[in-house]
């Protein structure tokens, strides 16, 4: 939501729908943080980020998406959602619990050099709940590259470095390892999100302060107040889906002290009218505080339910203020601050390091805003979790203050190692080497629960690479376990066995780029604009010569050697990387087909032509550039795979 849009939808976007490229575009890398998390959603969403599907993230091993939970939230495994990387972070005296929601998600374009990022600032959890059960707010901030020059662009030029900044804080805090000895596609993807960071931020103007907010340093309600604009209003809606316990019966503290600080800085008239949006079964406090609440001329609601059928539990967390003029539909001097911040101390009141929790949060100032139905805005209740009907009032009957908030242990430790390098092994088994030095010492267990064997610092493993293995190891006398992912060879992370291919399917696989392979579309007949050489996309155009009846080796070999050199001479650079890592595992994964061997006994390299400069594009002329290294790397190991290395050459 950014005010060169209309405020608010009748039809919300579930926060799914948030993780979606623009037109046009692809998720290149993200990072998201939050208290709790669940592979439906993750996965879910990493699917709508990459569009590809399950099946073709686990065999592709990529990392699209890296997590940062709360210790006491569970790992996230990436066998469970592929592509995203849940990497542990520490339990520190730095804040009570990291309750932030947070995500910043890159995306390029196909087929050109230019990027946008979106910074999402949620109320909810990345988990099935908050998509099917709960009320929960978003905000999104979008720019790409070609906007930042706009005038328009510096307010979310200031957020997104705002949004970024904090991440960074984040990432500084946990062992991003596996991120650096992925795939050269991952790696590339992590790389390009930090600098497209870097040149948005580069451009921000010292003047504007950013409307993100957090509360590494200062209590969140304080930032609030400072990014109000000045000017008295008599109406405050304030939201949370939990309050605090607490002896007495007066007004729950932290809303009389958001009460307190707007009347002080001026943002609150003394004719005023407050309602407290509740959950019913569960607000802690308040149940026991009607009377005084009533007393002080408050309303306490439960929420509007805008357009959802099914009665939703609010989790949002909210502070809406605004003038109500009987003369005017609009909501005139209205501003909002939405965020993972509950109506709390740890949440509002208390910094980081002074026993708050890390929490992040954006206040607006949107425009459009009406009271009421009508045709010339958006009415409060379609942006929302407020009405005003009847209905909605509480009374002390109405209300239970439910439990407290559960104290939380640590469920996600960080592993003696991040992960595991595998080396194959001649026999069908393999060894699983940690990325370096450890004083910590632990056991890997086999899929039979027994430790393995070890030959030095390497872990002697019983069969084919796993996607990932479970450690176990004595901290502070106590016995611990965790599993952590496997990188192969290809720098594949936690991914799925690679299913060999028969020379007839490779072209099928490489066909549809920069699209995902045909396999991977479900029958679903998705359409990039990219046309193959025959003008078409069917499967016939698409096998072609190469699957021909009848064909020679060595005709169905350089009909696919044709192909391939077609298609890559006409590609952009920004898809180089992705090209060669799909070229070359899928020429790998073709060596050991009978028509590879029929033509190996011709004794000659078929990647001999592939190597010539008329199949090449200009940026990969030659191992002079990095893409033309890239690529030389890629054939010598496709021709280690078909072993033609070394073999005749000859002239296409």
């Amino acid at each position: 939501m950014d005010n060169r849009r209309t405020f608010g939808s009748d039809q919300p976007p579930a926060l799914l729908h948030l993780f979606e490229p623009p037109d046009g575009h692809v998720g290149s890398f993200g990072w998201l943080c939050g208290y709790s998390a669940d592979a439906f959603f993750l996965d879910a969403a990493a699917e709508r980020f990459t569009r590809r599907t399950r099946r073709r993230r686990a065999a592709e091993g990529e990392v699209a998406l890296g997590l940062i939970l709360d210790p006491g939230s569970p790992r996230v495994s990436i066998v469970d959602a592929p592509g995203v990387l849940h990497l542990p972070l520490p339990a520190n005296g730095a804040h009570r619990l990291m309750h932030a929601k947070v995500a910043l998600l890159g995306f390029r374009p196909v087929g050109r050099e230019s990027w946008r990022l979106r910074l999402v600032v949620s109320t909810g959890n990345w988990t099935r709940e908050t998509l099917e059960e709960s009320l929960d707010l978003a905000c999104c901030i979008e720019i790409g590259s070609d906007e930042v020059a706009q005038v328009d662009a510096a307010q979310r030029l200031a957020d997104l470095a705002a949004g970024s900044d904090f991440l960074q804080a984040l990432r500084d805090r946990v062992d991003a390892a596996p991120l650096r000895v992925a795939s050269r596609l991952t790696r590339e993807a992590v790389a390009a999100l930090d600098r497209w960071c870097g040149e948005a931020a580069a451009d921000v103007e010292t003047q504007v302060r950013p409307r993100f907010i957090d509360s590494r340093s200062e209590p969140l309600l304080s930032q609030i107040i400072a990014r109000i604009a000045p000017a008295r209003r008599n109406y405050l809606a304030m939201g949370s889906g939990f309050y605090e316990g607490g002896a007495g019966d007066g007004v729950p503290q932290v809303p009389a002290q958001v009460v307190a600080a707007l009347t002080d800085a001026g943002h609150l008239a003394p004719r005023r009218n407050i309602d407290l949006f509740v959950k019913p079964g569960g607000c802690q406090a308040v149940a026991g505080a009607m009377a005084a609440i009533a007393e002080a001329g408050w309303s306490v609601r439960k929420p509007g339910q805008g357009p959802f059928r099914r009665p939703r539990e609010l989790h949002a967390k909210f502070l809406f203020g605004a003038q109500y003029d009987g003369r005017s539909p609009r909501c005139r001097d209205a501003w909002l601050y939405l965020g993972s911040g509950n109506l709390t101390h740890p949440g509002l009141l208390r910094a980081g390091p002074s026993g708050g929790n890390l929490e992040a949060g954006i206040v607006l100032a949107p425009e459009g805003l009406i009271w009421e139905n009508g045709s010339n805005g958006v009415p409060v209740k379609a942006a929302l979790p407020i009405s005003w009907d009847e209905a909605t009032l509480l009374e002390a009957e109405s209300v239970e203050p439910g439990g407290e908030m559960p104290e939380r242990s640590e469920a996600y430790c960080v592993p003696p190692v991040s992960h595991l390098i595998w080396t194959s092994v001649s026999d069908g088994t393999g060894r699983l080497t940690p990325p370096g030095e450890t004083e910590r010492t632990f056991a890997v267990l086999d899929p039979s629960g027994i430790a393995c064997g070890r030959d030095g610092r390497s872990v002697l493993w019983p069969g084919p690479c796993p996607p990932e293995v479970t450690l176990t190891w004595t901290e502070n006398g106590q016995p611990r376990s965790e599993r952590v992912p496997v990188i192969d060879g290809h720098g594949r992370v936690g991914a799925t066995a690679l299913a060999p291919v028969t020379l007839d399917e490779v072209w099928t696989l490489l066909a549809d780029f920069p699209a995902p392979p045909a396999d991977d579309t479900d029958g679903t007949g998705t359409d990039d604009g990219v046309e193959d050489d025959d003008g078409g996309s069917s499967d016939a155009s698409r096998r072609g010569a190469a699957s021909a009846p009848g064909d020679y080796p060595i005709r169905q070999v350089m009909a696919l050697i044709e192909r391939i050199a077609a298609r890559q001479t006409e590609l952009h650079p920004a898809d180089w990387t992705a090209w060669c890592v799909r070229l070359g595992q899928t020429l790998e994964l073709a060596g050991a087909d009978a028509g590879v061997e029929a033509f190996r006994a011709l004794g000659l390299d078929p990647f001999s032509a592939l190597r010539a400069e008329p199949f090449r594009p200009d940026f990969a002329r030659d191992a002079a550039s990095p893409e033309g290294q890239l690529y030389e790397e890629t054939l010598a190991r496709a021709a280690t795979a078909w072993q033609v290395a070394g073999l005749a050459t000859f002239e296409a």
